[in-house]
């Protein structure tokens, strides 16, 4: 593998050595060569000592600019491939898009049940693959469910087509009397927060990264900032720092730990109060005293703000006390119900929780 990564990497690593050292030689080259023709010049009194610096000076600075030039070369290649990446990532045309049918109808701003009716979804490139078929529940306002299964079950597509990336190919996903696909996307991801598991922070400071998102970040405050961080456990380490929420996270969030990104990235979740809230393995970079205190935080305002909570987990020590854990298995929801009645039924939902030698 890592004799693959070389072989690929030496036919760019010879190309930057050779403009490097054409940039470093380009300077020389023209200092020497015009040294040369002006003393040829001179000895032929065809210039005078004047016109000789004159020229000369001009030859060199010249050299410099040009010696500059090729120093950036690798630097304009990498800037028309990232312009390249750029302008075919614009091109891409969303699957669920806003039309002038939808343009203004968004959630109610009541809380109300999820419902899945007989929901089935293909993938378009894919139609031959049926990736969930026929789930059907019923999420209260309030509620905290798990999907959870094997890699490949059907548990994170359910999170994209909740999420609206995509719609059922059949079957309806309901809030309350709406049906979902109806909405206009934007208005109704307004109203949503996704936490992956592999969180994405930006160049900037840990306040930025938090407001991030947030339709109107000028009526964010302080305040409720700091309620967002100690609902995910991260406020005492900010207040740590001496530059506190100020504090730059570096580029893509590098200065700070896994763990440590992930919990701002549910702090920046949070802060939006959504009606809905997916956690996609959103705790797995945590350890066990942060995640408890982060997974009561989040089931005390999913309760007292009647939100929903989804969450997709891998580690079920993390969904023990959801109101309702659905088993997924080929596309399809084999079992369901609490951690309790799910380990008396003696089923796969228990097979799972033994090969994690959990009770």
């Amino acid at each position: 593998m890592i004799d693959g990564i070389v072989r690929t990497s030496i036919p760019s690593i010879l190309h930057s050595m050779f403009w490097f050292a054409l940039s470093q030689s380009v300077d020389l080259l023209v200092l020497a060569l015009g040294f040369w023709y002006g003393c040829r010049l001179l000895s032929f009194n065809e210039y005078t000592m004047r016109q000789f610096y004159i020229v000369f000076v001009g030859v060199f600075l010249s050299g410099q600019g040009a010696a500059q030039f090729f120093m950036y070369t690798s630097s304009i290649t990498k800037a028309v491939s990232a312009g390249n990446y750029m302008a075919w990532v614009r091109s891409l045309k969303p699957i669920v898009t806003e039309t002038p049918d939808n343009h203004d109808k968004g959630p109610s701003d009541s809380p109300d049940a999820m419902i899945l009716d007989n929901v089935r979804f293909t993938y378009p490139t894919r139609p031959d693959a049926k990736v969930l078929g026929g789930i059907s529940m019923t999420i209260q306002p309030g509620e905290f469910v798990a999907f959870v299964g094997s890699s490949g079950c059907g548990k994170s597509t359910m999170i994209s087509m909740l999420e609206r990336f995509y719609d059922p190919s059949s079957g309806s996903i309901n809030l309350g009397a709406q049906n979902v696909a109806l909405l206009n996307p934007r208005l109704y991801r307004g109203h949503t927060a996704l936490v992956q598991q592999e969180p994405t922070l930006y160049q900037g400071t840990i306040r930025e990264n938090i407001s991030l998102g947030v339709e109107n970040a000028e009526a964010l405050t302080d305040d409720m900032i700091i309620n967002a961080c100690k609902q995910a456990n991260i406020y005492s380490f900010i207040e740590s720092l001496p530059e506190g929420l100020n504090t730059q996270c570096g580029s893509r969030g590098l200065s700070l730990s896994g763990g440590q990104r992930q919990r701002i990235a549910i702090a920046r979740a949070l802060v939006r109060n959504p009606d809905i809230l997916f956690l996609d393995e959103a705790t797995s970079a945590l350890d066990t005293e942060s995640e408890k205190i982060v997974q009561e935080a989040l089931a005390e305002a999913a309760a007292c703000g009647k939100r929903i909570t989804i969450a997709v987990a891998h580690r079920l020590s993390t969904i023990k006390d959801a109101n309702c854990i659905f088993v997924f298995l080929g596309g399809r929801i084999v079992e369901s119900g609490t951690h309790a009645s799910l380990m008396q039924k003696g089923g796969i939902y228990y097979q799972m929780c033994q090969a994690q030698s959990l009770d």
